[in-house]
């Protein structure tokens, strides 16, 4: 069975009509590793997927340390929210300061369960954000930003468009070369990896 968080519904992200899936506004990428690298992953994940938080704190580490500080996989992490919470975590990490991105992304999937679990979900993801060093008054105007929340709607809207995606988390691969989807030991990715490299040396 795979460990996909599926979608069920997005309610809690759209309203009854639905403008937000027709904007086109692009997200800049945020990418992990060389720009040379002779692979490209681009990751579709959602802040409030367990199978995510898994991902990167069970594979992630390896597929650095073997991988991306090699030169030879470059990760560039989009988003997929599933529901309100993720599309405000989401949100706040695109408006953490210069270099916090990454920093952040892996701090809310290395705590998940501790703040998807409290009793105000929101209110932990605020603090969160406030000690990772984005000002109180930064935190609301992000969290605000209709714009930015549509962005990233329409990022996940067009990850479903073009790779068909439905779930979390989903792997892509040289842009469909192949195409991995839920968590996956680190032997299986790396025998992915490990194919486009042999394949490139044909």
């Amino acid at each position: 069975m795979r460990n996909v968080c599926k979608v069920l519904f997005l309610a809690l992200l759209l309203s009854a009509s639905s403008p937000v899936w027709a904007k086109e506004t692009v997200l800049p990428d945020h990418a992990e590793g060389k720009a040379t690298a002779p692979i490209t992953m681009v990751e579709y994940s959602s802040f409030t997927c367990s199978h995510c938080a898994d991902f990167y704190n069970d594979v992630m580490p390896q597929i650095e340390k073997n991988y991306i500080e090699t030169g030879k996989v470059r990760v560039i992490h989009r988003d997929f929210p599933n529901d309100a919470y993720s599309l405000k975590a989401a949100a706040l990490t695109r408006c953490m300061p210069e270099g916090q991105y990454f920093p952040f992304v892996h701090l809310l999937f290395k705590n998940f369960r501790a703040w998807i679990m409290t009793p105000k979900p929101e209110e932990t993801l605020k603090q969160y954000a406030q000690m990772a060093g984005l000002p109180q008054e930064k935190v609301k105007s992000c969290l605000d930003d209709t714009d930015l929340l549509d962005a990233i709607v329409a990022m996940r809207n067009e990850g479903a468009k073009k790779y068909e995606v439905t779930g979390t988390p989903t792997f892509i691969l040289n842009d469909g070369q192949d195409v991995i989807v839920g968590t996956r030991p680190y032997e299986e990715m790396a025998a992915a990896f490990d194919k486009i490299l042999a394949d490139k040396k044909k």
